[in-house]
């Protein structure tokens, strides 16, 4: 290949590569916390492996010059407009953006479209076909160029690195558009049975709450023993019932919560079987049925929640990848109680908890452990600092429970609290950190109950037999027939045997 021809490649794939970095992929990473400098270096790597994967995709493109001609400026574009809202908000690709910007009418979609967003915009699509424009004539690629085999050694880099970590790269702009996209035509994992049975109920003015954490390992409640008290609060509470040893296989949300809120068991884990939902029983006898979550929703477990007849997703557009997600104290104004005494209600709350990255996860005042991590990057944290910033998100899990069961004194119906974790976390056991990982510390999920003086009167052989299961080895499959058996559903098969009130 001539010089000159080699010349004019590298230079437009380096030039390109440069506008990619400026308007779209360096959003991913303008809002972390790198800490040391251990954590920018590997930050650092990270994102030169990410451009030369991307590098590869668009050299292949490349070789089929006309399309690519009419196709990068498009994809440049919208990949730009994705990432001034990353940029600006540190908001997430994901999921449920994808869905918002599908289903969203156009009049509340013409909201996003503000003067700052226009100008970005009209500045990326100058830029991008200027570029074009002036390089028309140059060489882009060629099948016989020796940048051949680098584009090759790219595209490779992109599975080599993604099957060493999950999603190291498919959360990262603007690979996170493409598989999100993906992810939002894809099946859910579990399907739904329809009620059709006459379910019923002859309890009244009964009150449930569930609330379903995140990452929450029963070892490192106070409560249960722990060494350092991380529930001062909830210890002084009266009525309260903590489950030591409880046990989840499913160590990730997207397969934990299809499994805690239907009757699939821990043991039935094959696809393509029906499972009724723990809210399509209780619609049936006539609960008021509501969610209330601070975690964008799932493609696994979407279709559940939606079968309440109430559902609020607090700031669904930052998920676990941002810095920006609210607290979930925030949850507590969307929740209304009902006191008319003839409706028996249901209301689940879902915690972002304690999600990685931890500070994230609270406010400075419960930063009492210390010292704390620094950077998002576990390696260069030490140990120490990772387990106590971990704790602090469990005193905030304290207050966040003491907050809502000082709501729910207030209230005159029968309630009853069930708290839940999706699963555990592991913090440095066998060299191993965060869920998703099959370790004994990540299937062991926190899990307590709290009731009101009102519910103990009209149930105490429940209660009795609450108190007595507290050191009994229990698995998520309770939470469904728990539940069930409280509401005394009729006409429903649920196994009470299941059940820690039965």
């Amino acid at each position: 290949m001539e010089k000159s021809k080699l010349q004019q490649e590298i230079s437009f794939h380096l030039r390109l590569q440069i506008l990619i970095v400026i308007f779209i992929t360096i959003a991913s990473y303008i809002h972390l916390p790198f800490g040391s400098l251990k954590g920018n270096f590997i930050y650092g790597f990270h994102f030169l492996l990410l451009h030369f994967s991307l590098f590869g995709f668009i050299y292949i493109i490349s070789l089929l010059k006309k399309v690519f001609n009419i196709l990068l400026p498009i994809l440049f574009i919208i990949a730009s407009s994705f990432a001034f809202w990353v940029y600006t908000q540190d908001l997430t690709i994901g999921v449920g953006m994808i869905q918002a910007i599908l289903e969203t009418n156009l009049d509340i979609a013409m909201d996003v479209f503000n003067f700052p967003f226009i100008l970005f915009l009209i500045l990326a699509t100058f830029t991008i076909v200027y570029f074009f424009k002036y390089h028309k004539n140059h060489q882009k690629s060629s099948v016989k160029s020796p940048i051949l085999i680098f584009a090759i050694i790219g595209i490779i880099t992109f599975f080599v690195v993604e099957n060493y970590k999950f999603d190291a790269f498919k959360n990262r702009l603007p690979y996170s558009i493409y598989f999100n996209t993906i992810k939002y035509f894809d099946k859910p994992n579990i399907t739904l049975k329809k009620v059709t049975q006459n379910v019923l109920t002859k309890e009244n003015n009964l009150q449930i709450i569930v609330v379903i954490g995140e990452s929450v390992r029963a070892d490192h409640l106070s409560l249960n023993g722990y060494y350092r008290n991380t529930n001062p609060l909830l210890s002084q509470q009266e009525n309260i019932v903590s489950f030591h040893k409880t046990y989840t296989p499913f160590t990730f949300t997207a397969q934990s919560i299809p499994q805690i809120l239907t009757n699939q068991s821990i043991d039935n884990v094959e696809k393509n079987i029906e499972f009724t939902s723990l809210y399509s029983v209780l619609n049936k006898a006539s609960f008021k049925t509501e969610w209330i979550g601070n975690q964008t929703l799932e493609k696994s477990y979407k279709d559940i929640i939606y079968e309440n007849s109430s559902r609020t997703i607090v700031d669904k557009f930052h998920s676990f990848l941002s810095f920006k997600k609210e607290k979930d104290l925030v949850m507590l104004n969307y929740f209304k109680d009902d006191n008319n005494e003839y409706v028996n209600n249901i209301t689940t709350f879902h915690m972002i908890g304690s999600h990685w990255f931890y500070n994230s996860r609270i406010d400075s005042s419960f930063m009492k452990f210390k010292p704390i991590i620094t950077s998002k990057y576990l390696g260069s944290s030490r140990k120490e600092d990772i387990v106590n910033s971990y704790d602090n998100t469990i005193l905030y899990l304290d207050f966040f429970l003491n907050e809502l069961i000082e709501k729910l004194k207030k209230s005159s119906k029968k309630t009853i609290l069930i708290y839940i974790s999706d699963h555990g976390e592991t913090l440095g056991e066998d060299d191993m950190w965060l869920h998703a990982q099959e370790h004994k510390a990540s299937k062991n999920p926190a899990m307590l109950v709290w009731y009101s003086n009102n519910f103990e009167k009209s149930y105490p052989l429940k209660i009795k037999q609450l108190k007595s299961k507290k050191q009994d080895s229990i698995t998520t499959d309770f939470l469904f027939h728990s539940v069930l058996d409280i509401g005394e559903i009729k006409n429903f098969d649920y196994l009470k045997g299941q059940s820690i009130f039965n």
